[in-house]
C-alpha cells in the first residue's frame, strides 16, 4: 500500500511538471540566452547521470513485501551468514579473536562516454525561435578522496547547437529570418560524499549569425559559470527526493571574447525527485524536477546581444520556473539511455509607470542521451 501511494504521488507529481510545458506567457522584449538554456540543460542531465551511478551503488534496495514461499529465499549462497546479519563467520562460530576479513574490492575509477541530442522550440509574439544541439562528453570519476566512499567527477562536454529565428513581417517591414551556428564546450568538477553533493561548470561558447536583415548581425561569444549544492534523501522502495540550490554568472562578448558587452547573476532553487523499478528484467529509473530562478544583478549590454534572433541576457527581476520528465533505463550495467521532456517559462519583470513588462517567453523541448561506463 505504501508503495502504491508513493508512486500514486509521482505520478501526479510528474503529470504537474508536464502541465508546466503549457504554459504560454505573453511575448518579451527581451529574455535570457535560449541556446545557452539548452546547452545548459544537456550538461546539467549529464552531471545528474553521473551523480546518479555514484550514489545508487551506495544504496540498499528495500526487501518490500514478505513471501511464504519456497520458491524464494533471503539465503546468498554466496556468503550464508549475511542474512543473519554477521559480517565475519569466525565470530558466527564464537571465536574469542575472530580474524579480520579483507574488504571486498571497490573500483578506485570509472569512466563514461555519452552522446545527447536535443530539440527545443522558444516561442514570443511574432517570433519563433528554434534550436537543435549535439553534445559529446566524457567523464573520470576517482571514488575514495577523504574517505574510503566519497568521489570526484571531471566531466568534459563538447556541443554544437544550430538556432533559427524567425520573425513575421508587417506592412512597414518584411519578414527577419536569422540563423545562428554556436559551437561551445565546458567542464564540470563534481563532488559526492553520501547524499551530499556539489558540482562547478564553466561553459564558453562562440556564435556566428546570418541573417536577411539590412547590415550584418554581428557575431558573439560568451562563458556562464555554475556553482550548484544538493542533498538526496533516500526513502523506502527506491523512492529518493533532492533538493537543489545555485547560482549561474554569464557574460556576454563581441567576437571571440574582444570587448565585454555586459554580464547577469542568476539564482535557483528547485529540486529532484524518483523511484527505482523492473520492466521486463531492465532497471527502469523515472524522475521529475522543477526549479524557480530569478536574475538578481545585470550590467551592460545583457539582454541586448542578438544570438539567433533571440535577445541574450535578462534585466533585474527576470524570473521563471523549469521543469522536466525524465526516463533513464540501465539496458546492461554500462550501457544505459534516457528520454526527457522539458519546459520553461521566461517572464520579465513589471516597471516603470504606466507598467511595462510582465511579458514573457516559453521554451519547450525534447532530449535523449546514450551513456556507457567502465
Amino acid at each position: 500500500m505504501k508503495l502504491g501511494f508513493l508512486r500514486r504521488g509521482f505520478a501526479v507529481a510528474l503529470l504537474v511538471v508536464l502541465c508546466l510545458f503549457s504554459v504560454r506567457p505573453a511575448s518579451a522584449q527581451s529574455g535570457p540566452n535560449i541556446p545557452q538554456e539548452v546547452t545548459t540543460n544537456v550538461i546539467q542531465n549529464i552531471i545528474q547521470n553521473v551523480r546518479d551511478q555514484i550514489q545508487h551503488r551506495r544504496v540498499v534496495p528495500s526487501p518490500g513485501a514478505l513471501r511464504f514461499s519456497g520458491e524464494t529465499s533471503d539465503l546468498d549462497g554466496r556468503d550464508p551468514f549475511a542474512s543473519k546479519g554477521v559480517s565475519n563467520p569466525f565470530s558466527a562460530l564464537a571465536y574469542a579473536k575472530a580474524p579480520p576479513l579483507a574488504a571486498p574490492p571497490v573500483a578506485a575509477w570509472l569512466y563514461g562516454v555519452n552522446l545527447v541530442g536535443s530539440g527545443d522550440r522558444a516561442q514570443t509574439t511574432g517570433t519563433d525561435v528554434s534550436v537543435a544541439t549535439v553534445t559529446g562528453a566524457f567523464d573520470v570519476t576517482k571514488i575514495g578522496i577523504f574517505t574510503t566512499s566519497d568521489a570526484l567527477s571531471f566531466i568534459g562536454t563538447g556541443s554544437h547547437s544550430w538556432v533559427h529565428s524567425f520573425t513575421a513581417g508587417s506592412v512597414f517591414a518584411g519578414p527577419l529570418a536569422t540563423d545562428g551556428s554556436i559551437p561551445s564546450t565546458s567542464g564540470t568538477l563534481s563532488y559526492i560524499n553520501g547524499g551530499f553533493s556539489a558540482d562547478f561548470t564553466a561553459l564558453a561558447s562562440w556564435t556566428h549569425n546570418t541573417s536577411n536583415a539590412i547590415g550584418a548581425i554581428a557575431d558573439t561569444s560568451g562563458v556562464a559559470y555554475t556553482v550548484n549544492g544538493q542533498y538526496r534523501f533516500d526513502f523506502p522502495y527506491t523512492v529518493w527526493f533532492e533538493p537543489t540550490a545555485g547560482v549561474t554568472f554569464s557574460e556576454t562578448y563581441t567576437a571571440n571574447f574582444g570587448t565585454k558587452t555586459g554580464d547577469s547573476t542568476e539564482v535557483h532553487g528547485g529540486a529532484r525527485a524518483g523511484f527505482e523499478t523492473k520492466w521486463i528484467g531492465f532497471t527502469v529509473q523515472p524522475s521529475v524536477s522543477a526549479q524557480y530562478y530569478e536574475i538578481v544583478d545585470a550590467s551592460g549590454a545583457a539582454g541586448g546581444v542578438l544570438v539567433g534572433g533571440a535577445l541574450v541576457g535578462g534585466t533585474v527581476g527576470t524570473y521563471g520556473v523549469r521543469g522536466s520528465g525524465k526516463i533513464n533505463v540501465l539496458w546492461t550495467p554500462q550501457l544505459s539511455s534516457y528520454l526527457e521532456v522539458h519546459g520553461s517559462s521566461i517572464t520579465q519583470p513589471k516597471t516603470g509607470f504606466p507598467v511595462t513588462g510582465g511579458a514573457g517567453t516559453s521554451i519547450a523541448g525534447t532530449q535523449a542521451g546514450l551513456r556507457y561506463t567502465w
